[in-house]
């Protein structure tokens, strides 16, 4: 029974939070493509599927302005974990779509050892000239704030 009520609860929180960024298309890089592996997940870790999309969706914001203190990279630094190939200089962020997952950001992050660095990449291409990435130990607290916040309007 308890199962079945975390479950969902889960389901519910996927559907709030899931609104703005489609979780199969920033999951399934995750599971390296492998549609079939991501639903196994999510139908049996429903809590840790949500956990690492909410992760995901917390990982990113488009900017106008470099943030202070963040480190400014070419968005054609970033490469497809897959392919190899990197970004185009005139890459379009859809932020719906952009995956933490497939793309080397985790690399750029782990440069630095405190996990308190907040990263920004020029994206001329875009509607905002910067895709700001959250440093790790911020990517968390958002993980954990949106969870609660959604627990907490059930």
């Amino acid at each position: 029974m308890k199962r079945k009520m975390v479950f969902a609860l889960f389901l519910m929180l996927g559907t709030l939070v899931v609104k703005a960024q489609d979780c199969e298309a920033i999951m399934l890089p995750y599971f390296k493509g492998d549609m079939q592996r991501l639903v196994e997940y999510r139908d049996n870790a429903p809590h840790k599927y949500m956990f690492r999309c909410v992760y995901a969706q917390s990982a990113f914001y488009e900017s106008d302005t470099v943030p202070a203190g963040a480190d400014l990279f070419p968005i054609s630094e970033v490469k497809d974990k897959f392919t190899g190939v990197s970004l185009p200089n005139n890459y379009r962020v859809d932020l719906a779509t952009l995956s933490y997952y497939r793309y080397t950001f985790y690399d750029f992050q782990h440069q630095y050892p405190t996990g308190d660095k907040v990263l920004c990449f020029s994206t001329p291409g875009s509607t905002h000239p910067y895709l700001v990435l959250r440093s790790i130990s911020d990517m968390h607290r958002e993980t954990s704030d949106r969870l609660l916040a959604v627990e907490s309007n059930n």
